[in-house]
């Protein structure tokens, strides 16, 4: 099935050299969907950029675009997550900003589709952490976990309580209209993260880890303390490997949800400690199991597929 429309649409990612092999799983899924792609570059070789220029990437080298007690200690991929906020400034005349993590592939064009149709509406669009095939639904909650926790030390005890509570909304994939309200509450809401203790005088451990997840907490807080119109897609999405093993539908060739109906992925993100290099003995819906990890090009070889996919569809549909 046809994936466009795409135009005004620019999708963002961000790579050093060290991933460059993810991007370009990440670019060979996306190819024929006429989308152009712009990259934060916080590290990639000079070949590298020639290799993505060549292929008419748009590559930014961005700067701090927050002003933070102790920014000159960071490691340089900081400034990508510091520079996402202000993706519109780095990359202007586009109408859409789609973000896709370099660690995430698109198996289904089809879900670029919900992403890009609810930010036209004026929406972001993003996806919960959340989904009934994630182990952390069957763990009992935590009074005080991960979420709380990053909400707390961002803006405090309060703010932990109140908002830590609400489902992870994952940075990782995206879609926001260019003008929308939520670039500069996220920006001020990264900025009031970045600028409100002394954690830079102890930059490693929790404190370099809640410093990492700041600017998604400060887009979690706009949602839910901001009240700023969002769509919430299915966790199909954006599937977060780490919280669900998929299975491998043979017939279909495809990674599959591992609940009945066994629907198809649209997006599988490989964020998480360890999970860019796991070796997973994954389901086979039909029986037995495939041995591989689980980025796109290992997938494929494990499971003896060479032909690139293009754009067709495998099995998901339009949303709205």
């Amino acid at each position: 099935m046809p994936v466009g429309d795409f135009d005004g649409v620019l999708a963002v990612t961000a790579a050093d050299a060290g991933y460059f092999g993810l991007l370009r799983d990440l670019m060979d899924s996306l190819d024929g969907a006429g989308l152009p792609l712009g990259i934060f570059d916080v590290g990639l070789t000079p070949d590298q950029r020639g290799w993505l220029e060549a292929r008419g990437c748009t590559l930014v080298i961005p700067g701090w675009d927050v002003d933070f007690p102790g920014r000159d200690r960071m490691p340089s991929h900081y400034r990508s997550l510091a520079s996402r906020p202000h993706v519109p400034r780095h990359f202007p005349g586009y109408d859409i900003y789609l973000w896709l993590d370099s660690d995430l592939w698109v198996q289904d064009q089809a879900v670029l589709r919900w992403y890009v149709d609810a930010a036209r509406r004026g929406n972001l669009a993003i996806v919960p952490e959340l989904d009934r095939s994630y182990w952390t639904v069957r763990k009992p909650p935590k009074l005080w976990g991960q979420n709380q926790k990053a909400f707390a030390w961002s803006y405090g005890v309060r703010a932990g309580y109140r908002l830590g509570r609400n489902p992870i909304l994952n940075g990782g994939a995206w879609a926001l209209r260019a003008g929308a309200p939520h670039w500069d509450a996220w920006a001020k809401a990264h900025d009031e993260a970045l600028n409100r203790r002394s954690w830079w005088r102890r930059p490693s451990g929790p404190q370099n880890f809640y410093m990492c997840l700041s600017e998604q907490t400060a887009l979690n807080k706009v949602v839910y303390g901001g009240r700023l119109p969002t769509t919430f897609l299915p966790a199909l999405a954006n599937w977060f490997c780490g919280k669900g093993a998929p299975w491998w539908d043979a017939e279909r060739r495809v990674l599959v949800e591992p609940n009945a109906p066994y629907t198809p992925l649209g997006i599988v993100h490989l964020a998480g400690a360890g999970m860019k290099t796991r070796v997973w003995d994954l389901t086979v819906l039909q029986g037995g199991t495939l041995t591989t990890v689980l980025s796109r090009s290992a997938v494929r070889e494990s499971a003896g597929l060479t032909a690139r996919p293009g754009a067709e569809s495998v099995g998901l549909e339009p949303v709205g």
